[in-house]
């Protein structure tokens, strides 16, 4: 559902036009880990609700069958409204990518986020291999879909699922330029994790070297840290070890441990808004600024 079909007035503010195509430099970072509950989605909202507080035009696209970057974009059961277009349902060829592009929220019915427009999951990505299968270069699925948006936005955020899969795959491969951002917490799991991902890569690279890919991890992004040894010398000897190993990738600071965090998903709201002054907005912030996603970063 594109924002023409909605009323001129919802939520309290004027809803937005989606940005015209003015040649912007469209930059794509894509959140990846092998496991789940590795703070991608958190990390994306609240990365894209800081650009968006930039002033710069921000998408984010859920390419996680969960839909919990819908529910903290202010949009609770994407599949439950028959009025709003999934990401599955332009895949699927029944919506275009305009009409499953919609403004986020400051909860379900709230106030309009500015600058800030998401396209939702769907429970049915889970069906994404098997909707593929018989499909030429089915990797590039996501690369077809994104190239309606490059030149309209300033950034793209894709929030993948916790595996390496085709879903994932496609995100990596949405551009030749993609940023990949790897999120973990301070645990020894999640190294192990970052090891994988980095053989996919390489394995990605030989696959599709006709095309130009050369990825790699550009970002960790560390979050649910603890503040120093006496809360779990564990996990910061894990945060340590992360540090040692990938240097100057790994972002600074790490995000810590808030019951902000939940609170904010609760509200249905990215944390930077839910609470502009918690530490791990602060943290954040800063690492938005690291990845220059500020106004200034980008030509005009």
């Amino acid at each position: 559902m594109s924002t023409d079909n909605l009323d001129a007035e919802e939520g309290g503010n004027t809803l937005p036009e989606l940005p015209a195509n003015v040649g912007h430099e469209t930059r794509i970072i894509v959140a990846v880990n092998e496991s789940g509950g590795s703070v991608k989605t958190t990390t994306v909202a609240a990365l894209a609700a800081i650009a968006a507080e930039e002033g710069l035009d921000v998408l984010a696209i859920e390419a996680d069958s969960q839909r919990d970057l819908a529910h903290l974009l202010g949009c609770d059961d994407p599949d439950a409204n028959e009025d709003i277009a999934t990401l599955f349902d332009v895949v699927d060829g029944i919506a275009t990518l305009d009409e499953a592009i919609i403004p986020a929220r400051q909860g379900e019915g709230g106030l309009v986020i500015p600058n800030l427009w998401f396209v939702p999951g769907s429970r049915r990505l889970k069906e994404l291999d098997d909707k593929l299968s018989g499909a030429m270069l089915r990797e590039l699925w996501l690369q077809r879909i994104v190239q309606g948006a490059l030149g309209r936005f300033h950034v793209i955020f894709i929030d993948c699922p916790g595996d390496l899969k085709l879903t994932t795959k496609g995100a990596l491969l949405a551009s030749k330029d993609v940023e990949v951002m790897a999120c973990v917490k301070s645990q020894e799991k999640e190294a192990r994790a970052l090891t994988e991902l980095e053989a996919t890569l390489t394995e990605m690279n030989a696959a599709f070297a006709a095309l130009g890919v050369q990825l790699g991890i550009d970002w960790i992004v560390i979050g649910e840290s603890v503040s120093d040894k006496s809360q779990g010398k564990a996990y910061t000897d894990a945060e340590e070890q992360l540090r040692e190993a990938y240097g100057e990738l790994v972002l600074t600071p790490s995000v810590r441990r808030s019951i902000k965090v939940p609170e904010a998903y609760s509200a249905q709201t990215p944390v930077p808004l839910y609470a502009p002054r918690s530490e791990p907005s602060l943290q954040y912030r800063e690492i938005a600024a690291g990845m220059g996603l500020t106004k200034a970063s980008f030509t005009p």
